[in-house]
């Protein structure tokens, strides 16, 4: 079954939030400068147009998983032997994590690296809000 399009105005938002979107990401882009660094994680920021509004996609990790059990985080992991660079990594762990095939993705920047050592997760609600806000104090050292 088809999908019903959206109608032009409905689209014409979802493209000027996403240029808008993407205009200012990449005013903070560091391209490789960073990929000398070893031991790299990378993590996938996904941003989506939902109901004429920009989301960012979060993932939630079981409470069974040995590490970060229950956290909330973005979609992403260490880098492997296979992985060309990091962006290749934060695409196969989207995959991997939520499904999110790589064709499907339009990669904007890459964002400066930070070493974290610990995290913690503070809730914050907003009875009125339709979300909650989850945010990660971490202990963060800029290379």
């Amino acid at each position: 079954m088809a999908m019903p399009r959206p109608c032009g105005l409905q689209e014409s938002v979802r493209i000027n939030l996403i240029d808008d979107a993407k205009a200012r990401l990449r005013k903070f882009d560091v391209g490789t400068k960073y990929s000398h660094l070893s031991h790299k994680y990378a993590v996938l920021l996904p941003l989506l147009v939902k109901e004429g509004k920009l989301h960012l996609l979060f993932t939630l990790r079981s409470e069974k998983l040995r590490r970060s059990p229950g956290e909330v985080c973005f979609p992403g992991g260490k880098s492997e032997p296979t992985d060309t660079d990091d962006i290749a990594t934060a695409l196969r762990e989207a995959q991997e994590e939520v499904g999110l095939h790589p064709h499907q993705v339009e990669v904007v920047c890459r964002l400066v690296p930070y070493l974290l050592e610990v995290a913690l997760v503070r809730y914050i609600s907003d009875k009125n809000a339709d979300f909650w806000i989850l945010m990660n104090t971490w202990k963060t050292q800029q290379p």
